[in-house]
Order: structure tokens, then sequence, then C-alpha cells
């Protein structure tokens, strides 16, 4: 509960708070964010105060002088410490969960094994910081400055560190898995155990003199390195940033449909002919979720980028293009070729069935011969058509056939 005096004074306005924390330095200050609304602190002195284990979730700090603070274990979750000077201030295990800190003062302040997940700490300094174990996971790093700060077996998993400066920083074991670094700066910072699976990095990363033994492309849920590189020896020197500093060199290709690997393939097989001195060759292949695909293209380092992405994804369009009218004219090949065996289906049926009519039709015959042999022909001429015209066979006249008529009644006439 907050301390009412406490409340009375800030109330006052900073100065009265300011002689009052001069005289005497209070312990078990009470400022939580429900007794703290509406009022304005304006930028108020808190420095050298101890807020050690105190619940100060959301408290509006922006601004404040908290320089030389105790803040261990203090509950922090979403504070709001906007350009406060937290300078040499104790955090040891504070819950910073969600705290705007962008462009506080922390430097050289104590934050071991404190929890800044999700946190803004955008241009914040840290220079000479301690920061061993303490967690930073998916937290918004932009421009920060880590010069010569301790961040050994720190978790930065997921977090943007674009921009942000570790020069001489000690990254001993530090997880950097899936971080963005785009344009961040490691000069001379020690990596050696460091997790770099997945990292993001271009050639603005700068990874000069970097002391690395060897890293890890992996780590498990519950902490432990997998995948070490090299397998079996360490780095030498100046090896790590060779290897690395190669791969910054990237030509990012994005396909948010999926890919058709036959249109990619001969897309870069001839770009890769055509620019045979860029050494082109294909890096990775992310899936990115929501059919969206990334396919990292090393290059070499005096290679024109911009030209071979466009060279790259204009052939594939082409290809691409040209593969799908194939496919449409096998289709349409494969439909016309139906039809004819439909259509030829179709005559053998007609055929099959005229036989059948005409099996059936000589089976009657036959029948009626043997009933009555003098009445029936084996040819059934009636409705016959003759010299371009229909005529009955019993009443046609000779000059309608063009040749003699014979007495049907005749035995001889039947076969």
């Amino acid at each position: 509960m907050a301390n009412q005096e406490h409340i009375l004074i800030l109330k006052q306005g900073v100065e009265p708070w300011n002689k009052w924390m001069n005289k005497q330095i209070p312990k078990g200050i009470d400022l939580t964010e429900a007794r703290l609304k509406g009022i304005d602190l304006g930028f108020p002195d808190l420095s050298e105060a101890d807020f050690t284990e105190m619940n100060l979730v959301g408290i509006d700090f922006r601004g404040t002088n908290l320089k030389k603070t105790k803040l261990e274990k203090t509950n922090l979750i979403k504070a709001d410490l906007q350009y406060a000077n937290l300078n040499q201030a104790s955090l040891s295990q504070a819950i910073l969960l969600g705290a705007n800190l962008e462009q506080a003062n922390l430097i050289e302040s104590n934050l071991q094994e404190a929890d800044l997940s999700m946190a803004n700490l955008k241009f914040a300094t840290f220079k000479g910081a301690n920061l061993s174990n303490a967690k930073l996971l998916r937290s918004f790093l932009i421009g920060v400055n880590f010069v010569e700060a301790i961040l050994d077996e720190a978790c930065l998993l997921d977090a943007n560190i674009s921009a942000a400066n570790f020069t001489k920083a000690s990254l001993l074991g530090t997880n950097l898995g899936a971080t963005q670094a785009l344009s961040t700066k490691f000069i001379a910072a020690k990596l050696t155990g460091a997790c770099v699976g997945d990292w993001n990095i271009n050639s603005g990363t700068r990874l000069d003199e970097v002391d690395c033994e060897y890293i890890y492309l992996g780590q498990s849920l519950h902490g432990e390195k997998q995948e070490r590189r090299p397998f079996n020896r360490n780095f030498a020197p100046g090896e790590f940033t060779k290897l690395f500093q190669k791969s910054l060199e990237t030509v990012d290709l994005i396909f948010r449909n999926g890919v058709d690997w036959d249109a990619f393939t001969y897309s870069f097989k001839k770009v890769q002919v055509e620019n045979q001195g860029a050494q082109l060759d294909v890096q990775s292949i992310e899936n990115k979720g929501d059919g969206i695909l990334l396919v990292r293209v090393s290059v070499s380092p005096d290679a024109n980028k911009e030209k071979i992405h466009s060279n790259i994804m204009h052939g594939y369009e082409v290809a691409l293009k040209a593969l799908e009218a194939q496919y449409q004219a096998s289709i349409e090949g494969k439909d016309a070729l139906i039809a004819r065996q439909e259509a030829r289906i179709n005559r053998y049926e007609g055929q099959i069935n005229r036989l059948f009519d005409i099996v059936e039709q000589q089976g009657s015959v036959q029948k009626a011969l043997a009933e009555n042999p003098r009445k029936i022909s084996n040819y059934d001429q009636r409705n016959s058509q003759f010299a371009g015209g229909v005529v009955d066979a019993e009443t046609v006249q000779s000059h309608q056939v063009g040749g003699d008529i014979y007495n049907t009644d005749r035995p001889e006439n039947f076969t």
C-alpha cells in the first residue's frame, strides 16, 4: 500500500521532493501505479533510493533520476523508464517484461539475471553494464550501446539488435539465435560459445577482430548448445571473421507464393553462367510461413547485387510463364487426345451396334425362311433406294432400275 507521506510530498512538486530526498534517503518507498495515477512526477530525483523487491508494475519513472538506486528483484513489468537515468543502478533479477527503457541511461548498471524480455530498449545505453545471464528475448534493441558490456550466457533469442554496438563486449555463450543483426557492430567482441543459428546479418554487420574459438548453430529449450562449429577443433585467429564475413555478401530472393524449382533452377543457372566472376551459390532456403520462402544467394564482395537480384527474378518470371504455357498446352493436348479417343470409341460402339442389328436381322430372316421359304428373300429391299428413288420391290418397274425384273417366286432366286 502506498505511503501517504510520500504521496503528500510528491504532490507538493519536484523541489520539495528533492529537498526531502537530499536530507534522508528513505527505504521502502511505495509508488504504485494506482496511487500515482494523475500525479505529475515531473522529473524527480530518486537517486540511491532503495526499491528492493518492491512491486512497481506500470510505474511512471519517465525521465526520473534513479542513479545508483537499488532495484534488485523489483517488479517493473511494463514500467515507463524512458529517458530515465539508471547509471550504476542495481537491477539484478529485476523483472522488466515489456518495460519502456527507450533512450534510458544504464551505464555500468548491474542487470545480472534480469528479465528484459519484449522490452523496448531502443537507443538505450548499456556501456560497461553487466547483463550476464539476463533474458532479452524478443527485445527491441535497435541502436543500443553495449560497448564493453558483459552479456555472457545472456539470451537474446529473436531480439532485434540491428545497428546496436557490441564493440569489445563479452558475449561468451550468448544466445543470438534468430536475431536481426543488420548493420550491427561486433568489433573486437568475444563470441566464443555463442549460438548464432538463423541470425540475420548483412554486409553492414561488422565482425572485425572478433575473438571466437567456436560457435553453435542451435540451442535446445533447456539451454543446451547444439551443432558445434568447428566440430573437433577451434577456429584459428581471424578464421571466424573470414568465414562469416564472406557469407555477409548475399542477395535475398523472396518468393511469396512458393517456388517453382524448375523455373528457379533455369534462371539461377543462366545468371550463374552470365556472371561467373560473381561466384553465385545458394546459401540457404528459409520457410517464413504463409507461403513465403527466402532463398539467400551468396555472391562475391564486388558483385553487382542489385543487377544479380533483378536478373534472377526476371529470368524466373520468364521461365515460369514458359513452363505454365507448356503445361497448359500439355493439358490441352491431353484434352484433344481424350476427345479423339472418345470419338473413336463412339464410332466403334456405333459399328458394334450395327453389327448387333445385322445379326438380329439375319436371325429374323433365317427364322422366316424356315417357316415360309417361298415368301421371304434374304435381302429386305423394301424402302431400298435404287437409281435415286425409293421403290417398293413388289411394284418396281424395269425402267426404274435400268435392268430386268425377275419373278421372285422362282426358286432359283432364293439363296
